[in-house]
């Protein structure tokens, strides 16, 4: 059975980046231990409780095919950034997790922002999750050797393999563009590994590794947190701006705004997109403290 490097971070994230872009490189996963740190994840948990007290399990959509991918037993809700100063802290803002997506990302792209920001807890009994590619939100976009989307899934709680720790296909980003979507993908042309974790730990991973969360046996859930950037160029699939309002927005770090939507596109060849009255919405926070 396959397995992902497992290393540690420091208190300077740049340290530990070329070991992590070159287990990326080889593997298409990582995990990190300390990502987030005991306290890090135990604060994220705490100012989330009540969330996770009044979610219920399954999914919001009428359709089959998402009710089936996000799971009849899971929790799953976003906006996190409305919710905790935690997650804007050590989720949004890692350091790691940004240092890894300029490298992989800015390549493609002169920005990127938030993808996703969500919580997902694996409830009792929920079945292994079908395997997919997080870079297929974008089909039309998709291309050998161009990254689109860099993700973390950070352990809130302990992951074991017996509590739904992520499944990963190593090596399967290297496989040419396209949909891998569904139970076909898990028909062993890949070894598996499981993400196995410490809460306070992220497994990086790229948009084209093939992955999904695993099946949960015990009689615990199991709490993790799901950040992902995109490039600027395409449309996130969490409508950030909508779940964290102007007055939020304020509040927050100039980068966290950046990254939530409250600033605009400059492409490196000129364009420009997402602007308010034809110039950039960061100056909405001109009079702003760091505006």
């Amino acid at each position: 059975m396959a397995g992902l490097t497992k290393l540690g971070v420091g208190a300077d994230p740049q340290i530990v980046l070329p070991d992590v872009l070159a287990a990326l490189d080889r593997d298409g996963g990582v995990i990190v231990e300390n990502m987030l740190g005991q306290a890090g994840a135990g604060r994220i948990r705490d100012e989330l409780a009540a969330d996770f007290d009044r979610w219920k399990p399954g999914s919001r959509s009428d359709l089959d095919v998402w009710q089936t991918f996000h799971g009849a037993r899971t929790i799953r809700f976003t906006g996190l950034a409305a919710r905790s100063d935690a997650f804007v802290q050590y989720g949004l803002l890692n350091p790691l997790l940004l240092a890894v997506s300029d490298a992989l990302l800015l390549a493609n792209a002169a920005d990127y922002w938030l993808n996703t920001g969500q919580v997902m807890a694996v409830g009792p009994g929920e079945p292994a999750q079908y395997l997919h590619r997080d870079e297929n939100n974008w089909p039309e976009a998709v291309a050998d050797g161009r990254e689109l989307t860099v993700s973390a899934m950070f352990a809130l709680g302990d992951f074991t393999r017996d509590n739904g720790a992520t499944v990963v296909q190593p090596g399967s980003h290297r496989l040419p563009a396209g949909v891998r979507r569904g139970p076909a993908d898990s028909d062993g042309e890949f070894e598996t590994a499981f993400a196995e974790m410490p809460a306070g730990s992220g497994m990086i991973y790229t948009g084209k590794v093939v992955h999904g969360a695993g099946a949960n046996t015990t009689d615990e859930w199991r709490h993790g947190m799901h950040v992902s950037f995109v490039v600027g160029w395409l449309r996130p699939e969490e409508a950030s701006p909508l779940m964290v309002d102007r007055d939020r927005a304020a509040a927050l770090p100039p980068r966290a705004r950046d990254l939530l939507g409250w600033g605009s596109y400059h492409s490196d060849g000129g364009g420009r997109t997402w602007l308010v009255d034809f110039e950039d919405a960061g100056r909405l926070f001109a009079s702003e403290p760091g505006g």
